[in-house]
């Protein structure tokens, strides 16, 4: 089936976010949705308006709902990688890396069909992974800011400064005076999952603490944080890893 480039957006259902991804198949006869590791996908046939995906979702938000909450706490931990191959939101994407042959070249890192395309000069010898770093970091800050602006504007809270680290052992924190920091490697994770992280942080500008009363708006905000939190703690060594990065 042919597809044009997928194209990132996000919409808002019974007050959710829902980030999902949009493409457009020239052979489809009708919209459909898929869901793979929390990764929601429409794709639309060939004439029909973008704007035709939004609605399709919260025609079908019960299903949708349903499918994204299913306890991850029942998946196991994900199996190592390839040298070649990084988790990107979720799923795991392979590095193709292609020397150009010219020394004048910058590196570029272009996402298509589901991989990244990582061009160098001749010569270059750093492995795939780390060469795609600082582009997974620019991800990582664009795709955060994004979360945590909308966020906080559902959850009714401000916050100081958002900073982007390598923590090794939190995923992300929140001073007393709203500063947040989080985990470039939270790029990696499924959507569901970096929302949860985000929330969490966010609701400590209600509760500076890790009360009951914490949990509660957590799970106001995100119900289903026990999944994300399990989904975490059970791939948290592969994230994490020297040998993941």
């Amino acid at each position: 089936m042919k597809m044009t480039e997928p194209i990132e957006s996000v919409t808002t259902i019974a007050g959710r976010r829902i980030p999902y991804r949009l493409v457009r198949s020239l052979r489809a006869r009708r919209m459909r949705m898929t869901i793979k590791e929390s990764q929601v996908t429409v794709t639309l046939p060939r004439g029909v308006p973008l704007g035709e995906a939004e609605r399709f979702l919260q025609q079908n938000a019960a299903w949708l709902f349903k499918q994204l909450d299913k306890p991850a706490s029942r998946k196991k931990p994900l199996p190592a990688l390839p040298k070649d191959v990084i988790l990107l939101r979720g799923e795991a994407t392979h590095i193709q890396v292609i020397e150009e042959p010219t020394r004048s070249t910058r590196m570029r890192v272009d996402e298509a069909d589901g991989r990244l395309v990582v061009r160098v000069p001749v010569g270059t010898g750093e492995s795939p992974r780390r060469l795609v770093m600082p582009w997974l970091k620019a991800q990582a800050r664009g795709t955060i800011e994004v979360a945590v602006k909308q966020l906080a504007a559902r959850m009714g809270v401000t916050y100081k400064s958002i900073s982007i680290r390598d923590q090794r052992t939190r995923w992300g924190s929140c001073s007393s005076q709203g500063a947040l920091s989080f985990n470039w490697r939270l790029v990696m994770v499924p959507p569901a999952v970096l929302e949860y992280v985000v929330t969490h942080e966010l609701a400590h500008r209600k509760q500076q603490n890790h009360s009951r009363a914490f949990w509660q708006v957590v799970a106001l905000y995100f119900p289903h944080f026990k999944a994300a939190r399990t989904w975490l703690r059970a791939n948290a060594t592969l994230l994490r890893s020297e040998d993941t990065i």
